[in-house]
């Protein structure tokens, strides 16, 4: 323990031996810390509760994937959500949908609350519009004076919320730096941390066009770091031209954050550089989403989950839908059309549905009416008093015109199958569900 004290106060590093460093690197005294050799350093750079479990990191190794390769990762992914909104208004005559608003993650503690999945390699998606991951870092370097050798090292904490839009195509992201712990303060003030967001345009080539008022790169002492924590990153992107092969006018960009750590006035100590893990961002501009902008950007690798939250007062309206979609899933083989070990898609551990909005509506409502005629006679809706309910729904690919009779049908009364459609239509439009997207339904009370 004597020698480590002697060699700590003889590099400076003893509370008093060196000044504050300025946002000038090159300002620090050039003899600071001149009289140790660095044999060995490490950089470590990790979601924060998965220490080296993902070799994923940084730029998709590869040819660039084309644009349904990109949505069909979409589709695949396994992490899901529930969003939240607020109570609709509701009158005697009709029912309307909940306003939009965005269900943003408020702080880094609200994404510290949710460890778990934020410190996972994939991060947390909260919802299409609200994304997190935390971070861990560790920099040291073993240092020798002669024969007397010892480890200077720094930890840190990197939390990245990231910020989608129903109106723009723009993302945005803030990076928070906290928990910082150095031998002494002298190795905070002489440890220099750079953080940059890293972004990878995957469809048309400028899907990260940065914000020059927002830097992705931004290079501080820790100790500058723990004294101001946080910089703001946007990246915007331009619609492609509407073609066939991209109705949706669809752009895609990958995003991680590099670490790059240095220590300075320590001979040897040279930069080491780490990537997190990926995620991605998509871009769309269309103009069939009624209740939002044209232009949007989400965090896509996600599973999207219709609620019809029944047991609120203010979605009652729509009870008995929501009974035919529980049945459906649970039960098919209780279902009309009646048809021995039918299974029906849509619910959250099963088969998606994917929206088909450029089809003609017709070929699912037409088939879904032929079997409520069939079940319950031509009259069945008893003057407009009750409705064909189908599921899976008309607008979907799954429905009842494919031909494979895993759907069905029900009679139910026609404001509470008219709630239904209102609240998917709203649904469709306030998470951005395009056409071929994939989604889930999730009916429980």
């Amino acid at each position: 323990m004597r020698v480590l004290v002697t060699t700590l106060a003889a590099l400076g590093m003893i509370a008093g031996g060196i000044a504050p460093a300025s946002a000038d690197p090159d300002a620090i005294p050039p003899d600071l810390l001149s009289k140790g050799t660095v044999v060995s350093s490490e950089l470590r750079f990790f979601p924060a509760n998965e220490v080296g479990a993902s070799d994923d990191t940084g730029a998709r190794s590869g040819p660039r994937p084309g644009l349904e390769q990109l949505r069909q990762e979409d589709r695949d992914a396994t992490a899901t959500y529930r969003s939240h909104y607020s109570a609709p208004e509701v009158t005697a005559q009709d029912w309307s949908a909940p306003p939009f608003e965005y269900d943003y993650i408020t702080s880094a503690f609200e994404c510290q609350e949710h460890a778990a999945e934020a410190g996972s390699a994939d991060g947390w998606i909260k919802n299409h519009y609200a994304f997190c991951r935390i971070m861990r870092g560790e920099k040291g370097d073993r240092v020798c004076i002669g024969s007397a050798c010892f480890v200077v090292k720094s930890t840190f904490r990197v939390t990245i919320l990231g910020f989608g839009s129903e109106r723009d195509r723009a993302v945005r992201f803030v990076t928070f730096v906290d928990e910082i712990v150095s031998n002494n303060q002298a190795l905070k003030e002489a440890t220099f941390l750079k953080l940059d967001l890293e972004c990878l345009a995957l469809v048309n080539g400028d899907e990260c066009t940065e914000d020059p008022q927002n830097p992705a790169e931004v290079e501080k002492s820790l100790g500058q770091w723990e004294r101001v924590p946080t910089y703001t990153t946007r990246f915007t992107s331009a619609a492609p031209a509407l073609t066939p092969e991209n109705p949706n006018r669809l752009g895609y960009m990958d995003f991680w954050s590099r670490a790059t750590a240095r220590v300075v006035g320590l001979p040897g100590s040279r930069p080491q550089t780490q990537d997190s893990p990926p995620q991605k961002v998509r871009y769309d501009t269309v103009n069939y989403l009624n209740f939002n902008g044209n232009n949007g950007a989400i965090f896509s690798r996600v599973k999207a989950v219709i609620h019809f939250p029944v047991s609120r007062p203010e979605f009652a309206a729509m009870t008995e839908s929501a009974a035919h979609y529980r049945l459906a899933m649970q039960s098919p083989q209780l279902t009309v059309p009646r048809i021995d070990g039918k299974t029906i898609p849509g619910a959250v551990d099963g088969e998606a549905l994917t929206r088909w909005y450029f089809n003609n509506f017709n070929q699912n409502r037409t088939e879904a009416v032929k079997a409520c005629v069939a079940e319950w006679g031509a009259g069945y809706t008893e003057d407009g008093k009750y409705q064909c309910d189908e599921y899976p729904f008309n607008a979907t690919h799954q429905g009842a015109a494919r031909g494979d009779g895993r759907f069905s049908v029900a009679r139910i009364p026609g404001p509470d199958n008219e709630a239904a459609g209102r609240w998917l239509g709203a649904w469709y439009s306030y998470d951005r569900i395009l056409d071929s997207d994939a989604f889930h339904v999730d009916a429980t009370p």
